[in-house]
């Protein structure tokens, strides 16, 4: 793999902007994956990331991500291995997201869940400061789908601040096998939250139902799927637990429980629900890669996306994709 980093953190203060010397890296099954789960893909170009979020169109992929600088960050790729990096969303700033932020700061745009929404392109985003629960989730769409570009900001759909139950970051799209959309956000605090949008607007139109929680370790991220094994289908909730956004001292492992129901309750391979703390663990730190998380799907659940922290380069965060395997209990297996 090639790698190029640019900007991208959560927060991040020691060194993670530094672009790395391009250098080809063996990335191969004995150093990263377990006996269970076939090494990630091999990746080229730009794979400095954070919180990728990976979505595919007719003839190109697509991985929205986390800045500390102002805008969505963007890259594009059209076979999903080799990446090139995109101009950001809104790169110049929106002036209201200066109300999420420290003064004089810029605004670090978390998290993105994008994609298209019949011929819509949507991107929701979280701004705010670290270890802060002053934040909000905004929406932008664009007519024509992502390619036409045609971003025109929604302003906040959710918003939290200290003494809420909640955190609004992290947010992700997900629907019902009937065609409903659902928001998937929250992080730490009370966990992860779900409520129902608009079909027609994508904006919060319901009330919020508390899916997830760790006292303990935290959670954040929650993705949502639905995949049908042997002809049951069901939810799977795919959340990041631990810390972040510490280089390789992170200690983010990626998590994964399901429910009949996009409203839980979800509950682990051996019964615990996340509510209660659970979550089967798909992928933790390697001995290079550490702090595995930000996780997102292809809405078929073949394909996963996430960041880990390179302990021989700063701790720098990596992009890494592979596929992924359904075990015919309908569990998937470990990606790493």
């Amino acid at each position: 793999m090639t790698f190029a980093f640019p900007r991208q953190s959560r927060g991040l203060t020691h060194g993670l902007t530094r672009r790395l010397a391009r250098g080809l890296l063996a990335l191969g099954a004995a150093a990263l994956a377990t006996a269970a789960a076939a090494a990630p893909w091999t990746l080229s170009g730009s794979l400095g990331t954070h919180d990728p979020n990976i979505y595919k169109t007719s003839t190109t992929w697509w991985i929205f991500e986390t800045t500390d600088n102002n805008g969505i960050g963007v890259k594009f790729s059209s076979d999903g291995h080799a990446w090139t990096q995109g101009v950001p969303i809104f790169g110049s700033g929106l002036s209201w997201w200066q109300q999420y932020v420290a003064a004089g700061k810029p605004a670090q745009v978390w998290a993105p869940g994008c994609g298209e929404w019949g011929s819509m392109g949507y991107c929701y985003y979280a701004v705010s400061s670290f270890g802060s629960q002053k934040s909000a989730i905004g929406l932008t769409t664009s007519a024509g789908g992502i390619a036409a570009g045609k971003w025109v900001d929604q302003g906040a759909v959710i918003t939290s601040a200290p003494g809420d139950n909640f955190n609004a970051i992290d947010p992700a799209l997900a629907k019902t096998t009937s065609g409903s959309p659902y928001l998937v956000y929250g992080s730490f605090w009370n966990g992860i939250f779900i409520r129902p949008v608009s079909s027609t607007t994508l904006k919060p139109s319901g009330t919020p139902v508390n899916i997830a929680r760790d006292n303990v370790n935290g959670i954040e991220n929650g993705f949502v799927i639905s995949h049908a094994t042997n002809g049951t289908t069901w939810y799977y909730l795919f959340a990041s637990k631990n810390a972040c956004c510490k280089g390789a001292d992170s200690t983010y492992r990626i998590v994964v429980g399901r429910s009949s129901s996009i409203t839980g309750p979800y509950v682990d391979k051996a019964g615990v629900a996340l509510m209660s703390g659970g979550g089967t663990v798909l992928a933790s730190s390697g001995s290079r890669f550490k702090g595995p998380g930000g996780q997102s799907l292809l809405a078929d659940g073949s394909v996963i996306a996430w960041h880990a922290y390179d302990a021989q380069n700063n701790g720098a965060p990596v992009l890494f994709i592979n596929n992924v395997t359904w075990g015919s209990d309908g569990w998937p297996q470990p990606v790493w």
